[in-house]
């Protein structure tokens, strides 16, 4: 593993001043530590074009807090930026002077095509060669921006802040104006039915909002897809929740804070799907604060889907090397798992993961670990394919909890099963470690799944290990053939 050190990002936005410190190992970025306050900035700015007082004053008591913890954790990395609040604010720039005093750093304003670009770059971070238009919403406004390299951004003031007149409208009034504004957008116009990625805590509120309504088990934000249909539900909700107490209760539920913002950030989702004629809305946590963090450095979805597990997992060298070797040992009955080579990678870097906890519960330890991972790069099919082929790298009779058991179709788990079978062949024929499992390998011939063992190694063979092989070659429907080359 590459030597692993601390970034800090602090993300002076219209809602909310955050810090995310990050672990970067590689192209692996995992949040070590990650703290909010709803200072509002831009609260008042529409009204008086000023940051709000106790704004500043929340914000500023927070930035003495957010050095404390830099300076203890000996972290000399931080990056600061503030976005479209301090940007237009009339007292912006005297804002910004005394929190840099405060930081001890120097606070970069992004413009609205900076603030769009690196919002692109976290995306980028968070999926496996992402295509179509990013669009990052915060409290004041929203950046578009198309995920080609040569692209230049546009931003609009269409936050919850910035358009706190049209609360008393019609959700329909509401969705005309916006769909004004956007009718300048020529990234709009050139974008048509590309997928578009949702940036931003107000979208992935609305994201949450919609498992809590349909019941969906897996409560993970990144990756989650959205049709219109599913935007125009959270509408009909919000819209209701203004006279019914009991669904006001429900979303409240979901995030009281942004409760205010649900409506607005729904129906500005569902306008700008619609104007760019798209019915897939993915939601990315990777945004702008993930951009400022791998700005720098070179990080792309497969490379730190890889490097992130290691990290995650705090893995060993040597349980790294073993599932290293585990892909190589697997890979000639990869057709049979029907995935990519950077899904199959990751699954075999994952699969160690319990080999330390309680036999008795470490298979359902593992799946939900697994399920709910901070890495990027995997879609809810892909996730649950993983954690359901880890935890049978453990168990032959995995079954999940009853909530998960309908997300993956039964051919998809068979596979899974496959893959979690032959790693666990794997491991009990090497004793988890790589150098060993060096000495064998699959292929399928004549009818038969073959496992060929140098011969220096015969001794390994045991009873188990022929038992494995046999549970293997069985869900294959093939002979189980062990040969001593």
């Amino acid at each position: 593993m590459t030597p692993v050190r601390k970034i800090a990002v602090i993300d002076i936005g219209s809602n909310s001043c955050r810090m995310v410190i990050y672990e970067q190992s590689g192209g692996a970025l995992i949040p070590y530590f990650n703290e909010k306050a709803m200072a509002g900035l831009g609260r008042d700015l529409a009204e008086t074009g000023r940051l709000s007082p106790a704004g500043k004053e929340l914000a500023l008591q927070t930035f003495h807090r957010f050095r404390a913890i830099t300076a203890s954790l000996n972290i000399t990395d931080v990056r600061a930026v503030a976005t479209a609040a301090v940007r237009e604010a009339i007292d912006g720039d005297d804002f910004k002077d005394v929190a840099e005093r405060i930081l001890g750093v120097e606070i970069q304003v992004l413009a609205g095509a900076d603030e769009g670009r690196l919002s692109a770059v976290g995306v980028k971070a968070g999926f496996i060669n992402p295509k179509g238009v990013v669009a990052d919403l915060g409290g004041t406004s929203m950046e578009l921006l198309p995920l080609s390299d040569d692209a230049t951004g546009e931003t609009f003031l269409l936050g919850p802040l910035a358009r706190s007149q049209d609360v008393e409208l019609s959700p329909e009034k509401r969705a005309k104006a916006m769909r004004k504004i956007l009718g300048s957008s020529t990234i709009v116009e050139n974008h048509q039915g590309e997928k578009l990625y949702a940036v931003g805590g107000a979208w992935r509120n609305v994201a949450a909002v919609h498992m809590m309504l349909c019941n969906y088990p897996l409560k993970v934000a990144h990756g989650y897809t959205m049709s219109r249909t599913d935007v125009r539900n959270v509408i009909d909700a919000a819209d209701l929740a203004k006279s019914d107490k009991l669904t006001r209760e429900q979303l409240q539920g979901v995030s009281k804070r942004r409760f205010d913002t649900l409506l607005h950030a729904a129906i500005l989702l569902d306008t700008l799907m619609n104007k760019l004629d798209t019915d897939k809305a993915v939601i990315s946590s990777f945004g702008l604060r993930d951009g400022v963090a791998a700005d720098t450095l070179d990080v792309q979805g497969a490379g730190g889907l890889l490097d992130a597990i290691p990290l995650f997992l705090r893995s060993t060298q040597e349980s790294v090397l073993f599932c290293r070797e585990l892909f190589s040992f697997i890979y000639p009955i990869s057709e049979q798992f029907k995935q990519s080579e950077t899904v199959l990678r990751a699954i075999c870097l994952m699969a160690d993961a319990g080999a330390r906890m309680h036999p008795d519960h470490r298979a359902n330890l593992v799946y939900e670990q697994v399920l709910r991972a901070p890495v990027p790069a995997l879609s809810h099919t892909q996730r649950l394919f993983a954690a359901y082929a880890a935890a049978s790298r453990y168990t032959f009779k995995f079954i999940e909890e009853p909530g998960y058991a309908g997300m993956l179709k039964l051919s998809l788990k068979r596979r899974a099963k496959i893959l979690g079978c032959a790693m666990r062949l794997a491991s009990v024929y090497s004793g988890r470690s790589g150098p060993i499992l060096a000495t064998a390998r699959l292929n399928v011939l004549d009818g038969a799944l073959c496992m060929h063992v140098d011969r220096s190694y015969s001794d390994l063979i045991s009873e188990t290990v022929e038992r494995r092989l046999a549970q293997l070659s069985g869900l294959m429907k093939l002979h189980p053939r062990l040969i001593v080359d």
